[in-house]
């Protein structure tokens, strides 16, 4: 949904994951030939010209962030060294769909950015990022980067962004509090029903202790709740003959917010649900339910190392199936960088190898060990994603795997999520103002006693359609 939504790889990855090819810096000399008769002696070399001083401003981060700003500097130190014609500038500025508009209009975005995946098509549509399709092809490294979190950035057969991590929506299960009821987990390969079984069995409203923990304010909400309506086989928008329609209006929405109706209705979510994102996860965290929806390891690394939970007592689950045997499928997103087009042809190849320049390297390698071991030190778990911007059989894929093994605070994946989870992208067009929409439709279900689901849904979907898809423009 949002860069937010990315957990520790994601800082790693802002931190370590940045740019580099090599440039040729070759130099020539000429000797005059001797004068007849006479001893002959060189001439002075003649030095090749210095390469062309390239600045780009890089994405930084808020002045209180003082370690990932060091840490920073000394990735770009790291590059001046393969690239000493480079030059930078910093920007504290972070992806706001509502900013980005006027931070080109006014020519003031940096020269790369970070940006999510929701993004992708209304930023290439708008012609706010870049086509890097031809400094991806000649790096070495593009056949090993992974399609599916890819996806969101290559349009109509181009590629404009370059993942950094990416996630698909799971729901971590705390089991001491299964263990403390006596209750069974569910199967792995588990559906609606069985979700809502366990919730009521491990539902205690009298100790404030949910069954379960929905996300119920801001798009946060809207975010959540289409995980059920991508499992239910709906979704939110297609294309008609160049218009975004969208179709969220459907059966299968119809169905998700009967779901979280009954959710509601029996009592299973916390008596105060408007949790936003950060919310959600502290009453998680601090043992006030028994499960959350988040995109993959982000509430096992705050109920672990914020709230004090063992590792061994939680356990991350696919999104449950509409309907037994059916697809376990969650909202795939993630994190991009970006280059502004507005910057030159220079400046955007140096863009392009900053911003990949730690890619699958020994450095990002080093960081994630040298990670791992600080948390060591501190009695904290290091949790990996379950999902990366390499694909798992490459080379790299297999070292980093390698490297976690070798470690007892790491916190681990069972197999079967893996082997059952389906990820399905976020909608590509305007998103973040269809997730706000819903979330005041879900606002309506957990606050009105007989709403009209089937009414409040058309509603939306009319109002999304009218105020925001219909203003689409799709090239």
């Amino acid at each position: 949904m949002r860069a937010k939504k990315a957990s520790t790889m994601s800082v790693i990855a802002l931190t370590v994951l940045i740019a580099g090819c090599s440039s040729s810096n070759g130099t020539s000399s000429t000797t005059s030939p001797a004068p007849a008769a006479k001893e002959s002696t060189p001439a002075a070399a003649t030095a090749a010209p210095a390469a062309k001083k390239v600045t780009i401003t890089a994405q930084s981060f808020k002045a209180d962030q003082k370690e990932k700003n060091d840490q920073l500097d000394q990735r770009i130190a790291r590059f001046k060294t393969k690239f000493p014609n480079a030059d930078f500038k910093k920007d504290d500025w972070q992806y706001n769909p509502l900013e980005i508009g006027i931070k080109m209009a006014s020519n003031s975005a940096p020269t790369e950015y970070t940006t999510y995946a929701t993004e992708g098509k209304v930023l290439v549509d708008k012609k706010w990022v870049a086509d890097i399709t031809d400094s991806m092809s000649s790096w070495a490294h593009a056949k090993d980067m992974n399609d599916l979190l890819s996806k969101p950035f290559v349009v109509n057969g181009k590629t404009y962004g370059v993942p950094i991590d990416g996630y698909v929506m799971t729901i971590t299960l705390n089991k001491k509090l299964f263990k403390e009821k006596g209750v069974d987990l569910p199967p792995m390969d588990w559906t609606w029903d069985d979700l809502l079984a366990a919730a009521r069995k491990i539902n205690d409203p009298a100790k404030g202790i949910a069954g379960f923990i929905p996300m119920g304010k801001g798009p946060e909400a809207g975010w959540n709740w289409t995980n059920f309506l991508y499992a239910a086989g709906g979704d939110v928008q297609k294309l008609d003959n160049g218009k975004v329609v969208g179709v969220f209006n459907s059966d299968a929405g119809l169905q998700a917010l009967e779901f979280y109706k009954k959710l509601k209705d029996e009592n299973l979510i916390p008596q105060n649900w408007a949790l936003g994102y950060g919310d959600a996860l502290n009453a998680f965290a601090q043992g006030r339910g028994a499960m959350v929806m988040c995109g993959s390891g982000n509430a096992a690394d705050t109920a672990i190392n914020e709230g004090g939970i063992s590792k061994d007592d939680l356990v991350v689950y696919p999104m449950p199936s509409f309907t037994k045997g059916g697809k376990h499928t969650g909202v795939l997103g993630g994190n991009y960088r970006v280059i502004n087009p507005k910057s030159d042809k220079d400046q955007q190849e140096m863009a392009f190898k900053w911003i990949t320049d730690e890619y699958f390297t020994d450095d990002f390698l080093n960081s994630t060990k040298k990670e791992i071991e600080d948390r060591k030190g501190k009695n904290r778990v290091y949790i990996p994603q379950p999902i990366n911007y390499w694909k798992d059989s490459s080379d790299f894929g297999k070292k980093y795997t390698d490297l976690l093994t070798k470690y007892d605070n790491v916190f681990k994946y069972d197999p079967q999520l893996l082997a059952l989870w389906d990820g399905k992208p976020e909608a590509q067009y305007e998103a973040q103002k269809y997730y706000t929409e819903m979330a005041n439709v879900i606002q309506k279900v957990f606050t009105t006693k007989d709403v009209d689901l089937k009414k409040a849904l058309s509603e939306a979907a009319t109002k999304v359609q009218t105020e925001t898809f219909d203003k689409v423009k799709v090239e």
